[in-house]
C-alpha cells in the first residue's frame, strides 16, 4: 500500500496544479487520451472506469463515443476532479461522472466495468502490480485494462537540467516516478505479474519544437515538477527559476530544440480464469 504521507503529498501536489493542468504546453495529455481511445477499440455501450482521471481528459474524450455506455472517473485530488466536472458540464455530457476515490480502496462491485484505464497514474504507486490488480478487480473477465506512461527519454534533456539545478540547492531528489515504468519491459513485467493477458504496447513518439525557455517553464509549473518546487522556500524558488531558465535558454538557443514527450500505451485483457 502507498503510505498515507505519500498519498497526501500527491493529492496536495495535484490540487495545486489543477487550474493549469490543461495548459497548451501539456498537449501530450489530451493527445495521449485521443490515441488511447483509438487503441481501446470501443463499441458504444461499454461501462468504463477511468482511474487517476485528473481533469478528465481520457474520460471526456471517451464519453461522446459511448452513446449507450457511461464513464466513471476517480481521483484523489478534489481540485483535479472539479476541473473535470466543470468541463463535463460545459460540454453537456450526461454519461460521465466524477468522484473522489483511492484506487487502492475501490468502492465498486467486482467485475462492474467492461474497461478500466489509468493515464499517467500507475507509476505513483509504491506497489504498481497490486495497483493493477486492484483496477482489474473492477473489470469483468474478458474486459480491457489500459494504462499510459512516459518513456525514459521523455522530457530530456530539459529534465536532466532541472534535476541538476534542483540538487544544487541541497535537496535530495526522489526518483522521478515515471522512470519506474518507462520501458516496454517494465510495463510487460507488471502486467504479467498482475495476470493481465493479451498485452499490446504502443509507442507514441510525441513531442514538439521548443522555441523559447518559457515553453519549458509552462510544463514545469503546470504539472508534476511543481511539487518539487514546493519543497523550496519562496526565495529559493525565485533563485531556482533564474538559474534553471538561464540553462534552458542556452539549450534552446536561436534555433530551438526538440521537446520529447513520447509515451507508451498498454492495453491488456482480464483473463476469464486467473
Amino acid at each position: 500500500m502507498t503510505s498515507p504521507e505519500r498519498k497526501q503529498m500527491i493529492q496536495q501536489g495535484f490540487d495545486t496544479v489543477a487550474p493549469g493542468y490543461d495548459h497548451p504546453s501539456l498537449f501530450f495529455f489530451p493527445e495521449t487520451a485521443r490515441r488511447m481511445r483509438a487503441h481501446l477499440g470501443l463499441n458504444n455501450n461499454e461501462q468504463l472506469l477511468d482511474v487517476c482521471t485528473g481533469t478528465g481528459m481520457l474520460a471526456l474524450e471517451v464519453a461522446p463515443h459511448l452513446s449507450e455506455g457511461s464513464v466513471t472517473g476517480i481521483d484523489l485530488s478534489s481540485g483535479m476532479l472539479q476541473q473535470a466536472k466543470n468541463k463535463a458540464a460545459e460540454r453537456g455530457l450526461n454519461n460521465v461522472r466524477f468522484q473522489q476515490m483511492d484506487l487502492e480502496a475501490l468502492e465498486f462491485p467486482a467485475g462492474h466495468f467492461d474497461v478500466a484505464t489509468s493515464s499517467f497514474g500507475l507509476f505513483f504507486l509504491e506497489d504498481m502490480v497490486q495497483g493493477l490488480r486492484n483496477i482489474a478487480s473492477a473489470v469483468r473477465p474478458g474486459g480491457k485494462l489500459a494504462i499510459s506512461t512516459f518513456t525514459g527519454n521523455a522530457f530530456s534533456p530539459m529534465s536532466d537540467l532541472f534535476v541538476e539545478c534542483y540538487e544544487s540547492f541541497g535537496k535530495e531528489l526522489p526518483a522521478l516516478s515515471w522512470k519506474r515504468l518507462c520501458t516496454h519491459e517494465h510495463v510487460e513485467e507488471h502486467f504479467n505479474q498482475a495476470g493481465i493477458t493479451k498485452l499490446e504496447i504502443h509507442h507514441e513518439p510525441l513531442g514538439y519544437h521548443m522555441t523559447d525557455s518559457q515553453m519549458w517553464w509552462d510544463v514545469v509549473w503546470n504539472a508534476g515538477y511543481r511539487s518539487l518546487l514546493n519543497q523550496l522556500t519562496d526565495e529559493q524558488q525565485v533563485e531556482f527559476k533564474e538559474k534553471h531558465m538561464a540553462d534552458i535558454d542556452k539549450l534552446v538557443g536561436d534555433e530551438g530544440v526538440w521537446f520529447n514527450a513520447e509515451v507508451l500505451i498498454a492495453v491488456g485483457e482480464k483473463p476469464y480464469r486467473v
